[in-house]
């Protein structure tokens, strides 16, 4: 979805944002905090939780990513990676003109979801992870089968899981900690990228029961921003 400035504020209800001073347990932990720093996101990654002003629906997505990069409060809270700096910074004052917005799936209420990554040639019985020739995907140097997994249709593994499968919020959160950074200290065992991408899950969503069936469903709604320009 996409959004430019040629939709006037005056048409439509304007999102507010303000800051909350939410903690992320889990995520600050000295454990999680290890773990990241291994694999080179402990300096590219932020929280930062603000509350709005109105309901939001789906079909909404692109007006609140809109108001959200252009929201006064935002600017001067969010944190960024700057590439040039290579560090997180206050991301500043922009007019922007261009938002891309995409809804992200979090339907998946359990681990099981990977319990298909212990086949042969990918993941053994007991966590390790086969190796491969290195090999340059995408600017990432692949060594081993998850890897290619993850990154080329050409793995043996890539029909594991579908498109949809793939574009599911645990499904991200576990891809984007086993590719991390530029000098990622890879792990040689899959536990670690399965139970801190559980931990973190289970800390950025919330569930609710129904009352009716009983049944846990997750009531979180997940939106992917990009500001395209300024």
């Amino acid at each position: 979805y996409y959004i430019t400035n040629n939709l006037r504020m005056a048409d439509r209800k304007t999102f507010k944002f303000e800051l909350t001073n939410k903690k992320y347990l889990t995520f600050n932990s000295k454990e999680v905090k290890t773990d990241l720093t291994r694999w080179d996101l402990g300096n590219r990654i932020s929280l930062t939780t603000f509350a709005y002003n109105d309901f939001f629906k789906d079909y909404e997505a692109k007006e609140f990513t809109y108001d959200f990069f252009n929201d006064a409060t935002v600017q001067h809270n969010l944190q960024v990676f700057s590439s040039n700096r290579q560090e997180l910074v206050t991301w500043g004052n922009h007019e922007i003109k261009e938002v891309q917005a995409e809804i992200i799936p979090c339907s998946i209420t359990s681990m099981d979801f990977f319990d298909r990554l212990v086949t042969p040639g990918l993941v053994r019985e007991g966590g390790a992870i086969h190796k491969c020739l290195d090999e340059d995907i995408d600017g990432f140097l692949v060594s081993d089968e998850i890897h290619r997994m993850l990154l080329t249709e050409e793995s043996d593994h890539w029909e594991l899981y579908n498109e949809d499968e793939r574009q599911e919020l645990l499904f991200l959160l576990f891809k984007h900690l086993v590719l991390g950074g530029p000098v990622n200290q890879y792990d040689d065992k899959i536990d670690r990228y399965l139970e801190v991408a559980k931990a973190l899950y289970k800390e950025f969503i919330t569930v609710q029961k129904d009352s009716e069936t009983k049944q846990i469903g997750l009531i979180s709604k997940v939106i992917k921003g990009i500001r395209m320009g300024r």
